[in-house]
């Protein structure tokens, strides 16, 4: 079994886990690692905020969440070395609350007076919300507007919601079962909502129904051993269908990207057709003049003369007129008697 050295397990304010007893218990554990354990539903944002900066003081404090934490409690823990969570624990963080008081009845002025007291402390819880929205962002590495509109929410978040969040950062396993409809009356009395961030009600037991059919890609997606359903339908939360979008949209990207690719494919297809189409056309052109070229006449050659004794000689046509008169001599001499 674990030894805590800090352990609050109730309320987190003045008259019960108070930034004093945090700060008493790190200073005599200066120095040497803290291991603290909460269950909270939050209290006082000023002990909770002060919480903080003690624990980020000392540098080596882990935080076990169990059960419900919420509001201020979950604010302590944002600067800690290492915050686990108990797999069936739950984290909710919310819009800073001011108390409204009014069991009166006013007339017109005083309704005014009334409406800017509000207006100037929504200003300043305003201010508030973006201080703590940052202090969440920087443990979650996400946007101040992401938190600030979870705090809008206020829905409670299992323990895989709250480390795939980054608001933990490992999950503890646990035999414990938390027996959520008796928590309903303590959350409300805090002022807490009892809604969810998904469709499923926490506070109301479902009758579960199997499914005849178990879709394994889709299980897979959302990272689920089976999907769970009742008779009205399949439950699913903000987490997973943001886990089936994302896959949605990675699919959608490689179509495009197939896409494009396939059409430099077609264009380079279609040019390498035109080049076969010009070449082909360029090959009968030259077959054909091939073709004209054995049926056509040859080109003149030089003349070739016979002379009297048979003896054929060829000439050129520059000197046919020269042997025409030397052949003619020979026969004159040859027809003169010995």
């Amino acid at each position: 079994m674990l030894s805590y050295q800090i352990d609050i397990d109730g309320s987190i304010g003045q008259f019960e886990y108070s930034k004093e007893y945090v700060a008493s218990k790190l200073l005599a554990l200066k120095g040497k690692p803290v291991l603290a354990r909460i269950s909270s539903n939050g209290g006082s944002l000023v002990h909770g905020l002060a919480m903080a900066d003690r624990i980020q003081e000392h540098g080596d404090v882990t935080i076990h969440l169990m059960g419900f934490n919420a509001s201020a409690a979950t604010l302590a823990t944002l600067k800690a070395k290492k915050v686990c969570m108990a797999a069936n624990g739950f984290y909710l963080i919310h819009k800073v609350m001011s108390p409204v008081d009014i069991w009166e009845n006013l007339n017109a002025d005083q309704m005014e007076e009334l409406i800017a007291e509000l207006m100037a402390d929504k200003l300043e819880n305003d201010k508030i919300d973006r201080v703590l929205a940052q202090m969440y962002a920087d443990k979650t590495g996400k946007s101040i507007t992401e938190m600030l509109d979870l705090m809008k929410i206020g829905g409670w978040l299992n323990a895989k919601e709250a480390k795939d969040m980054g608001f933990v950062d490992e999950i503890l396993k646990t035999s414990e079962i938390v027996n959520m409809k008796s928590m309903e009356a303590k959350l409300n009395a805090f002022g807490l909502p009892t809604n969810r961030i998904n469709t499923e009600n926490l506070f109301t037991t479902k009758n579960n129904y199997e499914m005849k059919k178990q879709f394994d890609k889709v299980n897979a997606v959302i990272g689920v051993d089976k999907l769970e359903s009742d008779k009205d339908g399949v439950f699913l939360n903000e987490v997973q269908i943001e886990s089936i979008d994302t896959k949605i949209t990675a699919l959608e990207n490689d179509v495009s990207t197939h896409a494009a690719a396939t059409e430099v494919a077609l264009t380079r297809a279609t040019t390498a057709e035109n080049t076969v189409a010009t070449n082909a056309t360029k090959i009968a052109e030259l077959e054909t003049q091939i073709t004209n070229m054995k049926k056509g006449a040859g080109t003149t050659t030089n003349p070739v003369i016979k002379d009297a004794d048979d003896t054929i000689e060829e000439v050129s046509n520059e000197n046919t007129e020269f042997f025409k008169k030397l052949n003619s001599s020979k026969l004159l001499y040859n027809q003169i008697p010995d």
